[in-house]
Formats: structure tokens, C-alpha cells, sequence
């Protein structure tokens, strides 16, 4: 594993051109954030090669967040410091709780998942703890601390969903739509405004604060990595987000 890039972000803007504060972030977040967007896992997608068992392992994970996903979003709602920031993040959150809902229920059918299995389904490792960094960053942290977490949750989605969409469309359904949902115009346009927040927020905070929030970015990016090898392989980490 290469070494971790330590560089402060008045270091990094001082040596790049259009220094974004988000682009540190992700930079600070490597090796992590290259193997949670460019995991196997993703490409199995695009390429419609995705094994059925591992995908169903996959949903039925992914289905018992979206509730902490939604908390998230209703913590930084009332946390956002004004009315545009609370309309964006309020309109991710009605999305969120109909469209999306709505895939996953006909994708268990598809897959044969019973009722049952997915409503009783308890979370593993991994996404006990990409639940709990997301919901204490937002709940009990700032402004900026929960909006970086989902900021690298969203943009791990968007990166690699933009990605396959490039390639052409697998047969499956759920492969297809899971793609599309996370490379429409919409999603697009919500995670450059996290961005952009976030761009603005961050080069005023403190030194401390800035390190904190490449902290939680590295954490994030090391979760999503084993949550995407944890549905392939169908075997947890011993230490989920271990970075």
C-alpha cells in the first residue's frame, strides 16, 4: 500500500491551480477512494456480470440502510445553515424515500429474495459501521462533518456510476436502473452542490477541523471499499474501515 498523502490543504492549494477542497479530500482518502470507486464490484455492474448472489448480498445490505441514509439527510436538514442548502438536501431525502424504495422492492422479486429475508434482514460489519460514522458525523458532529461523510458516500455512487453508464446497457434490469439512478442529471447536479458546499465551508475552518474532515473522508472511502468486497466475496473484514 502506498503511502498516505498527508499534505495540508494551504500546502495543496499553494502547489495546484483551482485548489478544490473537495479534491483534497479525495486525495487524502487514497488509496482508499481509487479501490472503493474502481472496485471489481462496480465494473461487474456496468458489464452485466455481476453474479446474482453476490448482488442480492449487496441489496439486502444496502436495503437496511437507506433508513440511517434517510436520518442522515433529516440531521443535515436541520442542521443546513439556510434555506437553498435545506431545500437540496430535503429534496434528496423525498427521492430517496420513493423512487429509490421502489427498485429495490422489484429487484427482490427479480432475484427471488423473499419478503421475509429482506424486511428481517439484520446489518453486517460493515454497514453497522458506515451507518454509525454517517449518522454520529451528522447527528452529534457539524454541518461540515456530516455533509463530507455524505459527500464521499454520493460521490463514490457518482463516480463509478458515471463510469458504467459509458458502456453498454447489461440485460438486467436492477443492473441497469442501479446505473441510471446513479448517473442521471439530478444525482449529478446534487453531489457537485455537496461540493460546492463544501468548497466554500472548508478552506475557513480551522487547521484541526480541516484535518478532522480528512479523517472522516479516509474513514468513509476505506468503508465503501469493504462494503463493495464484502457483497463480492460475501466474507466481512475483521476490522471494517480499518485504514
Amino acid at each position: 500500500m502506498s503511502a498516505p498523502f498527508t499534505r495540508s490543504f494551504d500546502d495543496y492549494r499553494a502547489s495546484v491551480s483551482d485548489a478544490r477542497f473537495t479534491d483534497w479530500l479525495a486525495q487524502r482518502a487514497e488509496p482508499f477512494w481509487s479501490e472503493a470507486t474502481d472496485h471489481v464490484f462496480t465494473h461487474a455492474i456496468g458489464d452485466g456480470t455481476m453474479p446474482d448472489e453476490a448482488y442480492a448480498r449487496y441489496l439486502i445490505e444496502d436495503y437496511t440502510f437507506i433508513t440511517d441514509l434517510a436520518s442522515t439527510l433529516g440531521f443535515l436538514v436541520a442542521k443546513a445553515p439556510d434555506m437553498p442548502a435545506k431545500s437540496r438536501l430535503s429534496a434528496f431525502l423525498a427521492l430517496l424515500t420513493s423512487e429509490e424504495n421502489d427498485y429495490f422492492l422489484r429487484s427482490f422479486e427479480a432475484l427471488g429474495v423473499p419478503q421475509e429475508t429482506y424486511m428481517r434482514a439484520a446489518q453486517g460489519p460493515v454497514t453497522r459501521s458506515f451507518a454509525d460514522l454517517l449518522l454520529k458525523s451528522s447527528g452529534e458532529g457539524t454541518y461540515p462533518e456530516g455533509l463530507t461523510c455524505l459527500l464521499c458516500a454520493e460521490w463514490c455512487y457518482l463516480t463509478w456510476g458515471m463510469r458504467e453508464a459509458r458502456k453498454p446497457k447489461p440485460v438486467q434490469f436492477y443492473l441497469a436502473e442501479w446505473i441510471d439512478l446513479h448517473a442521471v442529471a439530478g444525482f449529478e447536479d446534487f453531489v457537485n452542490w455537496i461540493r460546492q458546499e463544501l468548497d466554500r465551508i472548508g478552506p475557513s475552518l480551522s487547521d484541526e477541523m480541516q484535518e478532522r474532515l480528512a479523517d472522516l473522508f479516509r474513514q468513509m472511502s476505506a468503508l465503501e471499499r469493504d462494503f463493495f468486497e464484502t457483497a463480492w466475496t460475501g466474507r466481512p473484514p475483521k476490522h471494517p474501515g480499518a485504514v
